[in-house]
């Protein structure tokens, strides 16, 4: 069904980031070269920790490693994260294909942590509000 909408994942139909966009640089869209540059180089790579490796974009042997994270519940991690008191932010754009924000808005809602009865009554507005109060 996917491929029917997005047409062929390296070049797709339209910007899976930005639906209202065409897709300008496939396969992610944008031109990331400056990007690319910069973890480049040697020095930024040592500031990084990650010295002697090579960056790239997309890399199809992490992402297949990864595919297996995709359906496994890490809400506990999550909660000791929250819980710690370390600030989070959970992003994801109401113009995006491939994230849905709306799964992203609904888990945000339901994972339990220490704060979650503040963080649900506030609203999207109110809730920097909330948490520079609780500093």
């Amino acid at each position: 069904m996917v491929t029917s909408i997005l047409g062929v994942p390296v070049a797709p139909r339209f910007n899976v980031y930005d639906i209202r966009e065409k897709c300008e640089k496939p396969p992610l869209c944008y031109d990331l070269s400056a990007t690319d540059d910069i973890l480049a180089r040697d020095d930024i790579k040592e500031i990084l920790g990650v010295k002697g490796r090579k960056w790239e974009e997309c890399n199809m042997a992490v992402h297949t490693a990864l595919l297996g994270d995709w359906m496994v519940d890490l809400s506990s991690k999550v909660t000791d994260i929250l819980n710690s008191g370390t600030e989070v932010l959970v992003y994801s754009g109401d113009k995006d294909f491939i994230c849905n924000w709306r799964g992203g808005e609904a888990w945000t809602h339901g994972v339990e942590w220490n704060g979650k009865e503040d963080f649900n009554k506030a609203s999207y507005v109110d809730w920097a509000a909330v948490v520079d109060e609780k500093k």
